[in-house]
């Protein structure tokens, strides 16, 4: 999650406000399925998007290693990240994976971590950018939801973020949340969610949105359209494969700040290992230049 590629993602147990129409949708979602891609490794190529696209100014595949394309481990033991043999349209995968115990990561206290970041500069977000951004995310067989919610704690994950580049205990810009398959009642939310904020201080002009439950061995295609800003004049558009899920107006940085990308597998320890896979992370200037399937 340079300099400013060093600050803590923190997640508070008692900063997670939740509209009451959000929840009812996504109690909605728990028993439907988000149109997932069908089969965890097969790779139905349905776009030329790639390296060699005219319109793509980053993309990483991570054909060699986890620490390809500038990308830089945040481990309690280095190592955690390893290449995955599952694919996604061609891309090989990159498995973040934790243990018990791997807390204290980059600023994670109790939390356990094992992400992987590239710089603000290679993330290009700065004030009035405006990008296609595109990645994929599987949970593999070891992906452990985290723990029911109980009591004044809350147990949650983060499996991508776009973090703010001050350091210190700021929410992240934006986040894909992976929180608990269950819950004890209706305003504690419940699988994939998406979580924003932008304005003067952390937590100001909070956004949110369902995408639905986990499901395991299938391709979450994420495609994101935003105006970087710390005013009214930004946005955030959200996809996932195809389908869009969010769409927000206003502040998505924190004035004075910029942000940088992070691929995550960040979670409230619950004493089992627990595994997320990447792949394809590119940026455009063009939906057709960074997504698998149009958006619509």
């Amino acid at each position: 999650m340079i300099k400013a590629a060093r600050p803590s993602h923190r997640i508070s147990h008692r900063c997670l406000v939740w509209t009451a129409a959000a929840i009812s949708l996504a109690i909605a979602f728990t028993m439907v399925a988000v149109g997932l891609s069908r089969v965890a490794d097969a790779d139905d190529a349905t776009s030329s998007s790639g390296a060699s696209h005219p319109e793509v100014k980053f993309f990483c595949n991570f054909t060699s290693s986890p620490a390809d394309c500038g990308f830089f481990e945040q481990a309690r033991v280095g190592g955690r990240a390893s290449l995955s043999n599952i694919t996604r349209n061609g891309s090989p995968g990159v498995r973040l994976h934790t243990e018990p115990g791997d807390k204290n990561v980059f600023g994670s206290a109790n939390a356990e971590r094992n992400d992987l970041a590239i710089s603000q500069a290679a993330t290009d977000c700065y004030e009035g950018r405006e990008h296609w951004w595109a990645h994929s995310v599987l949970f593999p067989d070891d992906y452990v939801d985290p723990p029911k919610s109980m009591g004044r704690d809350w147990n949650w994950g983060v499996v991508f973020d776009f973090h703010n580049s001050a350091s210190g205990p700021w929410q992240a810009n934006f986040a894909v949340t992976a929180m608990p398959a269950t819950a004890t009642s209706p305003d504690r939310p419940t699988g994939l969610w998406f979580r924003g904020f932008g304005g003067v201080k952390s937590g100001d002009g909070e956004f949110a949105a369902p995408i639905g439950p986990i499901v395991r061995n299938v391709w979450y295609d994420f495609v994101y359209h935003v105006r970087w800003s710390s005013g009214a004049d930004g946005f955030f558009d959200a996809w996932v494969n195809g389908e869009k899920k969010m769409s927000h107006r206003g502040p998505t940085l924190y004035a004075g700040q910029g942000c940088y990308l992070k691929l995550a597998n960040y979670h409230t320890a619950f004493g089992q290992p627990s595994s997320v896979i990447h792949a394809r992370v590119i940026r455009g200037t063009t939906a057709q230049a960074v997504s698998l399937t149009p958006v619509r």
